[in-house]
């Protein structure tokens, strides 16, 4: 059985230019210890996918339908306390804000503390030696576990996060954007302290990120999110070896190259505007393939060889 399966999700946002569909209609499963990249640009609609699994959207947000399974019980069901109960210790979240997420009047080491003494009644001195341990293995010394958050760069400060969503040693994390705004010399470090969590503690990661190169050394799998929905689904191989949808190749293009002197290639017009969408195929208005169907409706996900689905009406005989 998949530790979380993700069945035909609908999320709105409520706002004065009318209701913004944010997520519509996302079906998706992540195995134990599985990594999965969920890459799309921004405004897609992957941090909003992300924070409805943990049902952390913000107060206009409504879920419209669908379900959100983790070990055989519907989140989406679940009552206030009863998440509480799993957010943190079973599931938890790097956000991609540290500075914004973290409360700026606690010391780092708080943060973790008082998660452990929450989720497993422990006394504040136990709760704060592992605390120190864990910041350790992030790569912060144990003596600034006494730091506020402003007193620490912007890649300790992305540590902390990291080390505040494994201290509990969750079955799944939910990585949103854990390297932007960092050198490459830290994303690499980040990344690496992923992988070993995925190893060390056989870890489910839903790593977010607009970039397909940070997935390419990280995950199993990749979804390709456009518009609120997933285009693209496949091992890392298929994904950028064997792209089928117009939408993934454009990602893939638009990726700088070493040594390349060509202009960088950019994916003609802009994301949509998700008040008021584009009928049939989210991304025809930017296809340089589109024809009347994609127009008029929506292309299913369809299997194009084992394990890799594109929704895409090149690759769907009628």
């Amino acid at each position: 059985m998949s530790l979380l399966r993700v069945n035909n999700l609908r999320v709105v946002f409520e706002t004065p230019y009318g209701q913004v569909k944010a997520v519509d209609g996302v079906s998706f499963e992540i195995e134990r210890g599985e990594v999965v990249g969920l890459v799309g640009e921004s405004g897609s609609g992957k941090s909003t996918l992300g924070l409805s699994i943990m049902k952390l959207l913000p107060p206009n947000a409504r879920i419209l339908s669908g379900q959100v399974i983790y070990n055989g019980v519907d989140l989406l069901r679940l009552k206030e306390d009863e998440l509480r109960k799993i957010r943190g210790k079973e599931i938890s979240m790097i956000f991609q804000d540290p500075m914004t997420t973290l409360n700026p009047t606690m010391r780092v080491g708080e943060h973790i503390a008082e998660a452990l003494m929450y989720h497993y009644n422990m006394d504040k001195e136990e709760a704060w030696r592992i605390a120190k341990e864990v910041l350790e293995s992030v790569g912060i010394p144990a003596e600034r576990a006494m730091d506020y958050p402003h007193q620490m760069s912007g890649g300790m400060r992305q540590r902390v996060m990291i080390a505040t969503a494994i201290a509990l040693k969750p079955k799944l994390i939910i990585a949103d954007e854990p390297t932007s705004a960092l050198d490459v010399i830290v994303q690499d470090h980040i990344l690496e302290l992923l992988k070993d969590l995925r190893d060390r503690n056989k870890a489910s990661i839903i790593l977010i990120t607009h970039d397909l190169s940070v997935t390419a050394d990280i995950a199993d799998r990749v979804l390709i999110m456009y518009a609120g929905r997933i285009l693209e689904v496949g091992t890392v191989e298929h994904i950028y070896y064997h792209p089928h949808h117009p939408y993934t190749q454009g990602l893939l293009k638009s990726i700088p190259k070493l040594g390349s002197k060509s202009e960088l290639y950019i994916i003609p017009g802009s994301p949509p505007d998700m008040t008021n969408p584009p009928s049939g195929c989210r991304f025809h208005p930017r296809c340089p393939y589109a024809r009347g169907i994609c127009m008029k409706e929506a292309p299913p996900l369809v299997k194009v060889e084992k394990g890799h689905l594109v929704a895409c009406w090149l690759y769907i005989e009628r």
